[in-house]
């Protein structure tokens, strides 16, 4: 696997993969297609099986600074009631890198997202007005632990908090969640030959986890998932699945799965589409 220094998701020795649930800190050429969830959750009072479809394509506008384009297609399906399927509105987001240290496998990055309202479909529950959530993103590798702890070092914490502000008078809410990665590609090169194949050394063992805490307005409960799972990562395309466990009964009482298929355009394409508009 690639280690350069502008490789997607490297920082030192240490490689990132892209998460599913949650957003990375990384300024990359990347696209994810498709990325689909299966849960039953609860909205307004009943339990509702919801099916969603979501593409994403990020490019590199200059190093260090990429546009994402985010979209969605929902199906959603409650007891006794027709289903009702619909777009998403369009999100963008610009991500900037503002800090780097591959000595401390450290990242931190500023997002802005940018749902435009309008874009979705309407009767599908795409709201009409704009929800504005500027974050801040970070990964921590450990591979700066000292020798006793050198077992450790495989892990790697990635983390995002987003304050989210919506033009339909609904509540502000913190976004925020982050992903806890055991790399088995770190383990074999970096600290002991366990003895693992190619193909299971690039294995991501992953808990993300994804909440939203409403702060004013009588929101409620904070909700959200606790997503185990697996990423496996080749060098130009990584697959992942992750089981999707409700945080508690706010959220809904039953499990869903996700799961994702991403390519790595810098990788792809490293002298064309994969490289910022403005080096």
């Amino acid at each position: 696997m690639a280690a350069t220094a502008d490789a997607h998701g490297v920082i030192g020795p240490r490689f990132f993969p892209a998460t599913i649930a949650t957003d990375d800190p990384f300024a990359a050429d990347e696209l994810a297609l498709p990325t689909i969830s299966i849960i039953r959750h609860r909205d307004d009072g009943s339990e509702v099986t919801e099916t969603a479809y979501d593409v994403e394509y990020s490019k590199s506008i200059l190093p260090g600074f990429a546009l994402s384009f985010e979209e969605g297609y929902a199906q959603a399906r409650a007891p006794g009631a027709p289903s009702v399927s619909g777009f998403d509105n369009l999100e963008l987001t610009p991500v900037l890198e503002i800090a780097r240290s591959g000595e401390h496998e450290f990242i931190v990055s500023l997002a802005f997202g940018w749902e435009i309202g309008g874009t979705g479909t309407s009767h599908a529950g795409a709201d009409a007005a704009s929800t504005f959530t500027p974050r801040i993103q970070f990964g921590k590798g450990f591979g700066d632990l000292p020798e006793p702890l050198s077992w450790l070092r495989p892990f790697a914490l990635t983390g995002t908090a987003g304050y989210t502000v919506a033009g339909n008078g609904a509540p502000h809410t913190l976004e925020w969640g982050g992903a806890v990665e055991y790399s088995l590609l770190y383990l074999q090169n970096s600290v002991r030959d366990a003895g693992l194949g190619p193909e299971l050394a690039r294995i991501t063992p992953v808990v993300e986890f994804s909440f939203a805490s409403p702060l004013d307005r009588n929101g409620g409960a904070t909700t959200g998932t606790i997503n185990p799972g697996f990423i496996w990562s080749g060098q130009q395309v990584q697959i992942g699945a992750e089981a999707m466990l409700p945080l508690n009964r706010a959220t809904g009482r039953n499990i869903g799965v996700v799961a994702q298929l991403h390519f790595y355009l810098d990788d792809i394409f490293p002298r064309s589409l994969g490289r910022p508009l403005f080096e």
